[in-house]
């Protein structure tokens, strides 16, 4: 496998250095940028495309979680650790599926366990683009009412933005959760389409749609709910129905 391709990020040239440093030992891992903060961190993505950040939280301009979750609205890939002075954001990083939390000061130990967690990871990422990610262990972490809920993704049928909420309708349940539905979004696989502001569907389970009025309808196998598609997504939505099937 070729060196993995990593951008640093922090406003702290300290901590620049550091992990500059700790990182260059390592032959498997490459740097190809640098970045002072959040902004530079999204651009830097667009046009460099790394395989690994190593990304502070609390920097000017636009955070490092709000950046990363910018990022994964254009690379759903894209594969990170935090590395930051505080604890606070630890359930939020891992929500975003971050490979690693890692608390400053660093210790070389430390980042490089995190290191090798992100080498394994995206060896595999790698090895899955060639033969079709599997999906049948990828989990939806939804957050409600203080806990944390897994939802296999397989058992998805479609998302529903309902007020101020998020309905996650399943094969045997319905889960609700106060995030947005443009946050959930990131977390789905290729298998998802957001087929409305309000909807994102499974493709694989989609049984038939149905013209309604204005607007069309979904449905699944087994099921009595539906979702909705606008006009301006139908086509699309079928022409990728065509590369799934």
């Amino acid at each position: 496998m070729n060196p993995i391709k990593v951008l640093i990020v922090d406003d702290n040239l300290d901590s620049q250095e550091i992990l500059q440093f700790f990182v260059e030992q390592l032959p498997d891992f490459k740097i190809i940028g640098i970045c002072n903060d959040g902004e530079q961190l999204v651009e830097s993505v667009m046009m460099h495309k790394p395989d690994l950040i190593l990304a502070d939280i609390n920097m000017p301009k636009k955070d490092g979680v709000q950046a990363i979750k910018e990022c994964l609205l254009f690379n759903k890939e894209l594969k990170f650790i935090f590395i930051t002075g505080y604890d606070d954001y630890a359930v939020e990083a891992f929500n975003l599926s971050a490979i690693d939390y890692v608390v400053k000061p660093v210790e070389k130990a430390r980042l490089y366990v995190a290191l090798e967690k992100a080498k394994q990871v995206i060896g595999q990422s790698h090895h899955h683009t060639i033969i079709d990610k599997p999906d049948k262990s990828s989990l939806l972490p939804i957050k409600f009412n203080g806990s944390i809920f897994y939802v296999p993704l397989n058992d998805i049928l479609f998302i529903e933005k309902s007020g101020k909420k998020c309905m996650i309708y399943t094969t045997t349940s319905i889960f609700e959760t106060y995030e947005n539905i443009s946050e959930l979004q990131t977390q789905l696989s290729n298998n998802f389409f957001q087929t409305h502001r309000s909807y994102i569907v499974n493709l694989k389970k989609i049984s038939h749609i149905t013209p309604k009025n204005e607007t069309f309808l979904v449905y699944f196998p087994n099921s009595d709910k539906y979702a909705h598609v606008s006009r301006l997504k139908i086509n699309e939505l079928q022409g990728k129905m065509k590369e799934i099937k």
